[in-house]
């Protein structure tokens, strides 16, 4: 016969009696990471629109990761915890670029279901210490216990600080400058380079092939390679495979909105075509 899990309510809280198998099976193990201490590549999209329909389709692709951006998108916590939970049966790693170094709104995106959060112009070690020790309990950081987050892995307050990934990004000339003191921060295990604000922040933008860009890229990626920490990019800077062969390990796609209007105006083009033969 069939074991039932039990849930006993309080008004104190909430708590899930489980058999052993069950436990097991609902531990939080975030794929990516294993994936990158392993030294492989792995691929992913950022979202930016808020639908649950759309990361519940591209939970199907096989994609390692996909990114909710908070930070740009049109994408509210409420949709952000909608979005994940649709593609929970995914083994599809759910980030979330929150839109500032801040305690609380890196505390939401993580009670809401993301295996790591993606903290934006990060300039200095502190900076990512910052943002490491708003993703981490105490004693180790500052992060707020919510009872929501044990609801499906009784064992969180133990997994999150080994599971839960914080990714700086790199982004500024100033970040370029203190990039070995933000790698060599405690609990950072990769870090994005925001290519368009980079090269902004360069005086060169969107020239990816500008020697001086391309140095900059190189030393992020050396830099990393030096200190075990993965590098990626958070926007396509050309094909994938030059991404690889710059040695960057974690590496976007694309955007949802760009990828879904450059499909469409390929088919519409080779539709027009058609009746041209």
């Amino acid at each position: 016969m069939r074991r039932e899990e039990r849930v006993q309510i309080n008004r104190d809280k909430f708590h899930l009696e489980v058999n052993d198998s069950n436990l097991k099976a609902t531990k939080l193990q975030n794929r990516l990471k294993s994936q990158l201490r392993q030294g492989q590549s792995a691929f992913g999209v950022t979202l930016a629109i808020g639908h649950p329909e759309v990361s519940y389709a591209l939970g199907t692709l096989g994609l390692d990761w996909i990114n909710f951006d908070a930070q740009h998108g049109a994408l509210d916590i409420e949709i952000v915890a909608a979005m994940i939970q649709s593609m929970s049966y995914s083994k599809t790693v759910p980030i979330v670029r929150v839109p500032s170094n801040d305690l609380a709104v890196i505390n939401k995106a993580l009670d809401f279901g993301a295996c790591g959060v993606i903290v934006p112009l990060v300039n200095s070690g502190e900076d990512a210490e910052k943002a490491v020790r708003s993703s981490r309990y105490a004693p180790n950081g500052t992060r707020s216990w919510g009872q929501r987050t044990a609801l499906r892995d009784p064992d969180y307050s133990t997994t999150a600080g080994a599971e839960i990934m914080v990714i700086p990004q790199i982004e500024t000339e100033l970040a370029l400058r203190n990039l070995e003191e933000i790698v060599c921060t405690d609990g950072v295990e990769a870090v994005f380079c925001g290519p368009y604000d980079l090269s902004m922040s360069l005086g060169i933008f969107s020239q990816f092939d500008n020697p001086e860009f391309v140095k900059a890229l190189e030393l992020i990626v050396s830099t990393c390679r030096a200190h075990d920490v993965a590098p990626g990019l958070l926007a396509p800077i050309g094909s994938a495979e030059r991404s690889l062969e710059l040695g960057f390990k974690l590496i976007s796609l694309g955007g949802d909105l760009p990828m879904l209007m450059g499909s469409i105006a390929k088919a519409l083009e080779d539709a027009r075509n058609a009746t041209k033969i």
